[in-house]
């Protein structure tokens, strides 16, 4: 008896031990997420992932640890955001591919937004774009946590276009695009012919002459990856860059309310930083290609607004057969 009395505290003891431990800490498993990004590490993209990687860790106080792979260290884009809906890469800021949903992308419409206001307001939660790719993305098995401002876009060149601020006058150049309907819509929309060059071939096609010049970056790319090739840059301001925070829906769903919580908090932190912070980038590089002796063709606002009117009239009609006609009319709608 006296021998079951001993052996009944003992366990006893270990239960308490045991439940004390487990209420510390001191056996809690640390979730480990692998986070995949496209930037360079000097790039804001990184620093930005780097800033949810040290909000998220200290907040969580090391239930979750983000490893962080910049550069296109996994794979291209397109290969994280497969490795992610399987939920063999858990979380990216990363491009949204569009080879499984054309709606994922709405962000890319030609003349979405003039302003930085405006386009901060149609890529963020509460808009019908915003919420639309976030449906097309949960059905796909990934969870949008937030779209991230990189700026934007305008075209770099070897030669000036005729009258640049006429998008009825045929340009006499040859421009490269991105394989997308919306960007190739909307350089012919300006006056240009267009090439679906691959990128990464594209700075040896403008030095060579193959093509006179590029659609698809912000000053920022224009100036560190095309400064020693381009000439010109015209801040048309027609497209937007931008990235997704994302993150596999399953392995989301099973993180404890609170760590969402703070997930959520460091990457809104991030994502509504992203459209001030590109701002004030695509000036200071607007600078620093004057200072390196690339011409800036300036624009102004009523200029651009008719482009801008021109390149909707002629690219969004056609984009409707793409991405559906009631799409477009409730996005055209809220532009209003």
């Amino acid at each position: 008896m006296a021998r079951n009395k001993k052996l009944i505290a003992v366990l006893l003891g270990v239960a308490f031990l045991l439940g004390a431990f487990s209420v510390s800490g001191a056996f809690a498993k640390t979730l480990k997420i692998k986070v995949a990004g496209i930037s360079p590490l000097e790039y804001r993209g990184t620093k930005s992932i780097m800033a949810v990687k040290e909000y998220v860790e200290a907040k969580t106080e090391g239930r979750i640890e983000l490893d962080v792979f910049p550069m296109n260290q996994l794979g291209d884009y397109t290969q994280v955001f497969e490795e992610i809906r399987r939920g063999t890469i858990e979380m990216g800021l990363i491009f949204l591919p569009s080879q499984f949903d054309k709606l994922l992308e709405l962000g890319s419409l030609p003349y979405l937004g003039s302003s930085y206001e405006q386009i901060a307001q149609q890529l963020s939660p509460g808009s019908y774009l915003y919420e639309t790719v976030d449906s097309s993305l949960d059905k796909l098995g990934v969870k949008l946590l937030r779209l991230y401002g990189d700026g934007f876009i305008g075209i770099g060149a070897r030669k000036m276009p005729k009258d640049p601020a006429n998008p009825e006058v045929d340009k006499d150049m040859l421009i490269r695009v991105a394989p997308v309907a919306a960007y190739k819509l909307c350089g012919e929309g300006m006056g240009f012919r267009t090439t679906t060059i691959p990128y990464a071939d594209t700075y040896s096609a403008i030095q060579t002459g193959v093509c006179d010049g590029w659609l698809g970056g912000s000053s920022v790319i224009n100036y560190q990856v095309f400064g020693d090739v381009i000439k010109y840059y015209l801040p048309y301001n027609c497209l937007f860059d931008q990235t997704a925070f994302m993150m596999n829906k399953k392995l989301w769903e099973s993180i404890s309310e609170e760590d969402r919580a703070v997930l959520m908090e460091a990457v809104n932190q991030e994502a509504d930083k992203s459209f001030v912070d590109c701002q004030a980038e695509d000036e200071d590089y607007i600078g620093k290609m004057r200072e390196k002796g690339i011409e800036i063709v300036e624009f102004t606002p009523e200029e651009l607004s008719k482009i801008a009117e021109h390149v909707r009239n002629a690219a969004w009609p056609e984009l409707a057969e793409i991405y559906g006609q009631e799409v477009m009319q409730k996005i055209e709608e809220s532009l209003q």
